[in-house]
């Protein structure tokens, strides 16, 4: 593990790909670094949802929420000390299997986006649980998520100089793109020019990000093998991010046909996914199918039929909340997102497992070995602009001084290759970034957590920044940064994430415990600090990490 400073400019990072990108290629690669504005989690104002869509049975978190009373059979609190409590209680932990276990029910279900049955299902389930261990306080709060369902989805092309000739390629319908009958036009391969009353067929192929560019935005690393040294790391978004649409529908467009470019063949990509309504229809198509088209394209013209029939409204879900009484009157958030882009293991089913065994895990141990208050958050509408965590962050705004820290778990992924189109997983978890607040102690703790866990490929990541010009982590935990509240987020981002291919194979079980355990290691770290403390000690993004 090493600390480094390195002047950041986008220039520089342009430079610093175009030097490290060890990807072989017969075309140029795009790479993070060529991106100065994009996000990977869509970053709103946070807005205050009205007290309308609020249960009448709930109460608004007041603005330091007290800690639960003690009952009459525990040990009274000890007060806080500056001596970090370091005791892993391994008797407590829960197992690879039940986390396992806990995942596989989730991903039974079903499709788990905002607003299905099986994110509706979850939610209770959730709830559940957090009761079963004791939590107290355990409440559904409500969220006013937009449901997105595709139903009908076609693409029928054919040469204008012979229509019967027609193709019907399988194809997969842009997330809020618009529905409604059907759109015919010349199609036209996108490169950025004019595409008035055109189909704007366009590759979106993925970033590669070179380790040695992830560098440039990590304060230090655990790497004892330096695979960081030559790894590249396929990530599951085109330089475009969110916006794959927004150029062809600059250029005016009437329809949009996206190639989705990965290493692996796949339609199911489930990006945008920011809630945002689109005016032109989308659709996906693989890339073996994107290959065929471009060949069309380049015999002759070629026109087109675009088909995207969905239902959109808008529905009420939940975050679900729990608590648990500490050894002081401050807090420790625990958090994930309960929805997903499909059935979805790892986006975010790891991430409902992880928090469930922190949970348990707690909930297991005296209070007085907390070493604070502990609020454990499984948020609603990630897949639907970040709804749950928007809504919490601007509720509880003057609450959140009381916190010491958030701590956001997404994400036990395995890192994947593509072979003849497949998606094949490896034995290897994908790389890991731990977002984390620019506060020595933390950095240090985060640290000495993974050393411990031996979890290598680890970066930790500044909380903002990544990528170029973003203000925030792109992660589910995403708010709780720029609202000042000190954060460490744990996220993978392996290219198969927003994919149906997510599925049980892809999760790196023995990730599980020791994520947990570094967990609990770095909220021990935290015994005797204070939210006030972490605060005063955050570094301003120019100064150089300790």
């Amino acid at each position: 593990m090493r600390s480094r400073t390195i002047a950041l400019t986008v220039p520089l990072l342009i430079a610093l790909a175009a030097c490290d990108d060890g990807h072989d290629t017969a075309k140029p690669t795009p790479t993070v670094a060529a991106t100065a504005t994009s996000t990977l989690t869509p970053v709103p104002e946070p807005t205050a949802t009205p007290a309308a869509t609020r249960t009448a049975t709930e109460t608004p978190m007041p603005t330091r929420t007290p800690p639960p009373a003690a009952s009459a059979t525990e040990t009274p609190t000890a007060g806080p000390t500056a001596t970090p409590v370091l005791t892993i209680h391994d008797e407590l932990l829960v197992s690879a299997d039940d986390m396992m276990a806990w995942i596989e029910t989730v991903v039974e279900q079903g499709i788990r986006r905002p607003g299905y049955p099986a994110d509706e299902w979850a939610e209770q389930w959730i709830a559940e649980q957090f009761t079963a261990f004791g939590l107290e306080n355990v409440e559904l709060d409500p969220v006013e998520v937009k449901r997105w369902v595709p139903q009908q989805t076609s693409l029928t092309v054919w040469p204008d100089s012979a229509p019967q000739d027609a193709l019907s390629i399988p194809c997969f319908a842009l997330p809020y793109s618009a529905p409604g009958p059907a759109r015919e036009g010349a199609l036209t391969l996108f490169t950025g020019d004019d595409a008035a009353g055109k189909i704007a067929v366009v590759e979106n192929p993925p970033l590669y990000l070179p380790q040695t560019v992830a560098r440039v935005f990590s304060s230090r690393e655990y790497d004892p093998d330096g695979e960081f040294n030559s790894l590249v790391q396929v990530l599951p978004f085109s330089p475009a991010f969110q916006n794959v649409m927004g150029p062809a529908i600059a250029g005016g467009a009437v329809g949009f046909v996206g190639i989705a470019q990965f290493p692996f063949d796949t339609r199911d990509y489930y990006v945008p996914y920011d809630a945002v309504d689109r005016p032109i229809p989308g659709v996906w198509i693989s890339a073996s199918d994107g290959e065929r088209l471009k060949q069309l394209l380049g015999a002759g013209p070629v026109s087109g039929r675009i088909t995207v029939e969905a239902a959109v409204d808008r529905v009420t879900s939940h975050n679900v909340i729990g608590r648990l009484p500490g050894a002081s009157d401050e807090w420790i958030i625990i958090g994930s997102h309960h929805d997903g882009p499909w059935a979805s293991a790892v986006e975010d089913g790891s991430g409902i497992a992880m928090v469930l065994a922190q949970a348990r895990y707690w909930s297991r141990v005296p209070r007085h070995e907390r070493p604070h208050n502990l609020l454990f958050l499984l948020n609603a509408g990630h897949v639907a602009g970040g709804a749950g965590l928007v809504a919490f962050v601007s509720r509880n705004a003057e609450w959140l001084a009381s916190v010491v820290l958030e701590l956001h778990l997404e994400h036990a992924a395995r890192e994947a290759r593509a072979e003849g189109g497949r998606l094949i997983p490896t034995d290897n978890p994908e790389v890991r970034w731990w977002f984390t607040s620019r506060i020595g102690l933390l950095e240090d703790a985060v640290e000495q957590a993974l050393r411990a866990e031996d979890l290598r490929r680890s970066f930790i990541m500044q909380p903002d920044g990544f990528p170029p010009g973003s203000l925030a982590p792109p992660t589910d935990g995403a708010f709780f940064h720029p609202a000042g509240v000190p954060i460490v987020n744990f996220l993978t981002a392996p290219m198969y994430l927003f994919d149906a291919q997510d599925t049980l194979d892809k999760i790196h079980t023995p990730s599980l415990v020791p994520v947990s355990r570094a967990a609990i290691r770095i909220i021990n770290a935290l015994q005797g600090r204070t939210a006030a403390e972490l605060r005063a000690a955050v570094r301003p993004p120019s100064s150089p990490p300790p």
